[in-house]
């Protein structure tokens, strides 16, 4: 089985010296099958971070272009890196294999392990976004909050303590002031803190990178896809590129 993550930005972004030590890190972290393999590539054109649906709008030609690259590649798979699931949808049209979104797939999880969660995001202004998401994947009942900790993606792993320390404190708000039973880190910038979060909140935290490897490796196993009936493939005609 081949899986790639696709992410959605340019520049050098948070620096990854040894790509092959991410990928062992995004492998330990989902605990995918040692068979699995994985990889990692970036789009051509776009945003150097995804913090609104302008950026969300910039990326997705290239997202698309990178998922059918896949396809044809012969991958059996692919992840948008990003919670804000840019390009998922429309990028769905034009494959037959899984494209999966962390928003969707982590939202998913805590749906079914939680009767309410809350998102804790890095920026006021993706609330927005977050919540659209929800209604979309059917699960806005059981969402009863998104929380912004007003942290940069480009800046979370600048003070990783203070990033903790302020998901922290936005969950536990979360928990005492929203009723949430879980929560769902908002941004694939944070993966890898879900553990040090859950250990001081006391409830489980669903980290959105690997909770979307795991979910694509068993669509993969099942021989499950999306429907093309909900996405059929666009109508031929002339496109200016």
């Amino acid at each position: 089985m081949r899986i790639r993550i696709i992410t959605p930005i340019v520049g050098t972004g948070r620096p990854r010296s040894n790509p092959q030590e991410y990928i062992e890190r995004m492998r330990r972290l989902s605990n995918i099958c040692q068979d699995t393999q994985l990889d990692n590539v970036r789009i051509d054109k776009g945003p150097s971070s995804i913090e609104s649906r302008y950026d969300e709008i910039l990326a997705s030609p290239s997202i698309a272009k990178k998922v059918v690259e896949a396809e044809a590649e012969g991958v059996d798979a692919v992840i948008v890196n990003c919670f804000g699931d840019p390009g998922v949808r429309a990028s769905r049209e034009l494959v037959e294999i899984p494209v999966v979104g962390p928003c969707e797939s982590s939202m998913l999880v805590a749906a079914s392990l939680s009767n309410k969660f809350s998102v804790a995001t890095i920026l006021k202004n993706v609330i927005p976004l977050i919540e659209e998401n929800a209604r979309v994947y059917g699960i806005s009942s059981k969402l009863v909050s998104v929380r912004a900790i007003d942290i940069p993606v480009l800046d979370l792993h600048k003070d990783s303590e203070m990033t903790v320390d302020a998901l922290c404190r936005e969950g536990k708000k979360a928990i005492e002031e929203d009723g949430a039973e879980a929560l769902v880190l908002g941004c694939t910038g944070m993966t890898g803190l879900a553990g040090k979060i859950s250990e001081v909140l006391g409830v489980f935290v669903v980290d959105p990178l690997p909770t979307a490897l795991k979910f694509a490796e068993t669509l993969v196993s099942l021989g499950l896809s999306h429907s093309k009936i909900t996405y059929p493939a666009p109508p031929e005609k002339i496109r200016v590129e």
